[in-house]
């Protein structure tokens, strides 16, 4: 198909036509300068409206195999589409989990050329159960861009040692939750005066302190690279900074929710609000800010968990963790960061370079994976109309800013609305 965007702005850091406003064409899913001697297909008129590179997102349930009832391949696409996600990371907690070269393969090869494309992330160990290591390497070679037991740490730290070791001959990232289960127990919200106030156990700092504390040691000792996938805490922010001065090879994400919400928002027993790690402090919100604003965290991702009803309609203690937002991608990114460059850099080129994935470019001759949006206009978040088969957020029946219009990767494009 061929395409014509008639005076579209192209905001992307890497082009030569950042901040320009163009008329390009997709020819075939190539970029193009406008011409009046190319006939196309469709033509698109992009007055007031945005285009930037397609966005990433690292940390999925995507529910298939196993659980479809929650999620699945076309579900996933369709939730990614309307957020402007044209990657999605799978964590490994499937059933079977991705543990094998096979469960790889069977999601690279029913997604691959398609708008959305699902990169596997293979478990450090078998069953995520934290004992016995996988074959990381068949995996690598298969298609797995990183290693995690997400949901869950690794909690034997010579497992987590030797997975460190294992990935350095494959330049492989190992995935850190940095979330130390034993320690947390049974905790239900952040530990402090909202949790006294709700007469709930609380998850203390130290839970994440420690983890990343530790991870750090290992890493400084086998060498190796390691990516924290959900930072929520200042204290560490203030590991992962000077882990960086240090001139260790690590990354680390933050949850788009740990940036919009403090634990006030638990306060009345709302189960959507409730996640791991906690929804933390506003001092916490604040230094998670400051250091996606520093650099100090690279990423910014959604965590999308879709949860069945129920999962989610029961007392707060009993309600499992997580919420379904990556429908809502963009425009909750746009909301944290208020900054459309900082939404590009930590959802569409860190990611990408973290997985050592080519970044796109929106260029002449390069290949078109691009998302055109509408950064002025609101829309009401509505249920009915959701795509993610899940409904376990609580942005539903709010307004958000910054809507996606279409999306363009692989040679296709898919309209939004």
């Amino acid at each position: 198909m061929r395409y014509r965007l008639n005076n579209v702005e192209i905001i992307d850091p890497n082009s030569e036509w950042n901040r320009t406003r163009k008329d390009i064409c997709i020819i075939n899913g190539i970029i193009s300068e406008a011409k009046d001697s190319i006939e196309v297909d469709e033509v698109i008129q992009a007055d007031g409206l945005s285009l930037i590179p397609g966005l990433c997102e690292t940390y999925a349930s995507i529910g298939d195999p196993g659980y479809e009832y929650r999620e699945d391949l076309e579900s996933i696409a369709q939730a990614a589409l309307s957020g402007g996600v044209t990657a999605v990371c799978a964590i490994a907690n499937n059933h079977p989990v991705t543990q094998h070269k096979t469960h790889v393969e069977y999601l690279v090869n029913n997604t691959k050329g398609n708008l959305v494309e699902v990169w596997p992330i293979g478990a450090v160990t078998e069953d995520l159960k934290g004992y016995n290591p996988t074959e990381m390497m068949d995996m690598a070679y298969a298609g797995a861009v990183a290693f995690s037991d997400a949901p869950h740490s690794v909690e034997n730290s010579g497992v987590m040692m030797r997975a460190l070791q294992y990935a350095i001959p494959f330049d492989g990232v190992v995935i850190s939750s940095a979330y130390d289960e034993g320690l947390a127990g049974d905790g239900q919200v952040n530990e402090g005066v909202v949790s006294v106030n709700m007469g709930m156990k609380g998850i203390p700092h130290l839970v994440e302190s420690l983890r990343v504390y530790r991870d750090l040691q290992l890493l400084e000792y086998t060498g190796g690279k390691i990516h924290f996938s959900g930072i929520s805490t200042a204290s560490g922010v203030q590991q992962i900074k000077e882990a960086k001065a240090k001139g260790l090879k690590v990354t680390a994400a933050t949850y788009v929710h740990h940036l919009l919400l403090d634990d006030t928002q638990v306060e009345n027993f709302d189960t959507n609000y409730k996640v791991i790690p906690p929804l933390r402090t506003s001092e916490d919100v604040n230094a998670l800010k400051n250091a996606v604003q520093e650099g100090v965290i690279d990423i910014i991702s959604t965590q999308h968990t879709p949860l069945d009803t129920e999962a989610k309609r029961l007392e707060f203690e009993y309600a499992s963790p997580g919420m379904a937002n990556i429908e809502f991608a963009f425009s909750l990114a746009l909301k944290a960061t208020n900054s459309i460059e900082t939404v590009i850099q930590t959802m569409a080129i860190a990611p990408r370079k973290l997985f050592n994935k080519d970044i796109p470019i929106i260029s002449e001759g390069k290949q078109a994976n691009m998302v055109l949006v509408d950064l002025n206009t609101s829309y009401q978040v509505s249920l009915s109309s959701r795509k993610s088969k899940s409904a376990n957020s609580p942005y539903f029946g709010q307004e958000l800013k910054g809507k996606v219009v279409a999306v363009f990767n692989n040679g296709k494009m898919a309209k939004n609305g």
